[in-house]
């Protein structure tokens, strides 16, 4: 299980047939996207798009489990924090935890709470488009591992002109991700045995339970890591790491014209998108303005 989660996944797909030069560049692309976009619609659609492209590449069930598990928790923990800790008006109070005015306002300390706790729609929203900024190139970048050969990686990033040590501890981080996931489903499958239940329906749905889950699995977590970049460093220095820049590459790669039609497609959305956005901005800003831009600045005010 845990071999098969860490391997990628060499297959023959059309994702898989890329150059890892056009994933790296669709991965800049959807970062960027995310944070030009403002609407959690735009975003919702910028993460289903990647989760096409997961489908495109085929993904095992058990990369495919352990994507949805880390997407789901990532985008419910921060939905239900900002709903309940929304500050900004107006909101919309949805579902009430506490009913307002059971709290006196002269109540010492607990004075506060006299307008309740609620579950407002404006933090939910503000949640979930924070929470895709996040998951969208997260699980990007987790296919784009799972599907590609870790030598091709480091290769192609190579042959973007960064250096080798950056290439290096780019290719470092990419392997720790799903290394830290396997380690975390052992921190967990060890709570189990210990009669702890670190999904429990009704600590999810309330939060505290994703919390003191999240808190009891960090903690073994970053101790791994700290263990394991240290052997690394270890094993590097062992091995003359850098002892020369000169390097022969046994994989070459090369741009086909997949990739320059993935490049057209991913690089011209985002261009659009920015124009788009610039445009408004300048509009707002009574920079400039024209009535031949009115259904862009619409479009983009109410859907980017």
């Amino acid at each position: 299980m845990r071999t098969r989660f860490l391997e990628a996944e060499l297959k023959d797909t059309i994702f898989h047939r890329l150059d890892v030069r056009t994933k790296m560049l669709m991965l800049l692309c959807v970062a960027v996207l995310g944070m030009a976009l403002e609407q959690w619609k735009a975003l919702a659609v910028v993460y289903l798009a990647v989760l096409a492209l997961a489908v495109v590449a085929r993904l095992s069930a058990d990369k495919w489990k352990a994507l949805l598990i880390l997407s789901f928790l990532t985008l419910w923990g921060m939905m239900w924090v900002q709903a309940i800790f929304y500050n900004a008006y107006p909101r919309t109070p949805l579902l009430y935890l506490l009913p307002p005015m059971v709290i006196s306002p002269s109540t010492p300390l607990l004075g506060g709470l006299w307008e309740g706790i609620a579950f407002y729609y404006e933090g939910f929203t503000y949640g979930m488009a924070q929470s895709l900024r996040m998951i969208a190139p997260m699980t990007l970048g987790l296919v784009i591992f799972w599907t590609e050969d870790p030598v091709r990686i480091l290769t192609g990033l190579n042959k973007l002109k960064l250096p080798y040590a950056v290439c290096f501890m780019v290719m470092t981080c990419l392997r720790f991700i799903p290394i830290t996931f396997a380690e975390a489903k052992v921190t967990l499958d060890s709570q189990r045995l210990r009669k702890y239940k670190p999904f429990e329906a009704k600590g999810v749905i309330l939060g505290y339970g994703i919390y003191k889950t999240t808190v009891r699995v960090l903690v073994p977590l970053l101790a791994n890591c700290v263990r394991k970049a240290a052997n690394m460093a270890k094993s590097a220095d062992s091995r003359a790491f850098r002892a020369s820049d000169q390097r022969t590459e046994l994989h070459e790669v090369k741009i086909k014209a997949g990739d320059k039609m993935a490049v057209l497609l991913f690089v011209g959305v985002l261009i659009v998108i920015l124009a788009c956005k610039l445009l408004l901005y300048l509009s707002e800003a009574d920079r400039f303005t024209s009535d031949l831009f009115v259904p862009i600045y619409w479009f983009t005010h109410r859907f980017l």
